[in-house]
C-alpha cells in the first residue's frame, strides 16, 4: 500500500469492529511513538472504574481521570465532598455506591462554582420505616449541589450540555430527605 496521509484514508463508518485496528501515538509530549489498539482494547480501558480514595473531605475529578467513566463511591469514613470540573458538552461522570453496607457519612457531588449549575432531577428513595420517595428538581440557574446523607445506593449520571451546566439524573437511596442546594 502506498503511503497516504490518515486523513486520506477511507472512513471505516458504521461497519467498524471490535477486532479493528486504530493507529494511536503514545507519550505525544515526551518521546511519541507510533501503536495500534484494536477498538475493543480501547474501549475496554476507558470502561475501567474509577474508585475514589477515602479522603476526609474532597476529592476533586478531572476530566482525564474520571471524564467518562463510572466513578465508585466508597463507603468514606468521613463526610465527603466530590468536586466536578468545569462542565463542556458531553463530558459526562457516572457516580454509583461501592459501600458493602450503609454509610455513616454524607456525600456531596457539586461543581466548581456558584455559575456552574446542575439541571435535571435525581430521584431519592427513603430507607426508614415508612420508605417514601421523592424527586428533586434543579433548573439549571440556581442549583450546584447534590447532597446524599448516608448514603446506602446511588446510580447518579452527570453530562455537560455547555461550559456552565450539567444535565443530572438518577437515584440515591438513604436514610433522610435528599436536596439539590445552592451551598
Amino acid at each position: 500500500m502506498a503511503d497516504k496521509k490518515i486523513t486520506a484514508l477511507t472512513s471505516l463508518g458504521t461497519a467498524s469492529a471490535r477486532e479493528d485496528l486504530l493507529h494511536v501515538v503514545d507519550d505525544p509530549s515526551g518521546t511519541p511513538i507510533n501503536k495500534k489498539v484494536t477498538i475493543g482494547e480501547m474501549e475496554n480501558a476507558l470502561a475501567v472504574p474509577v474508585e475514589l480514595a477515602d479522603h476526609a473531605s474532597s476529592n476533586v475529578l478531572t476530566e482525564a481521570t474520571h471524564g467518562g467513566r463510572t466513578i465508585v463511591v466508597p463507603n468514606f469514613s468521613a463526610d465527603s465532598v466530590i468536586t466536578l470540573p468545569a462542565p463542556k458538552a458531553g463530558l459526562s461522570f457516572h457516580f454509583i455506591y461501592g459501600g458493602a453496607a450503609a454509610d455513616g457519612t454524607d456525600v456531596t457531588i457539586k461543581t466548581t462554582g456558584n455559575t456552574l449549575f446542575f439541571k435535571g432531577a435525581v430521584t431519592f428513595l427513603d430507607a426508614t420505616d415508612d420508605e417514601h420517595s421523592s424527586t428533586v428538581f434543579s433548573n439549571g440557574t440556581a442549583h450546584f449541589s447534590l447532597k446524599v446523607d448516608t448514603t446506602q445506593a446511588l446510580d447518579i449520571n452527570i453530562v455537560g450540555i455547555s461550559s456552565t451546566v450539567y444535565y443530572i439524573s438518577g437515584n440515591a437511596t438513604s436514610l433522610q430527605f435528599q436536596r439539590l442546594v445552592n451551598l
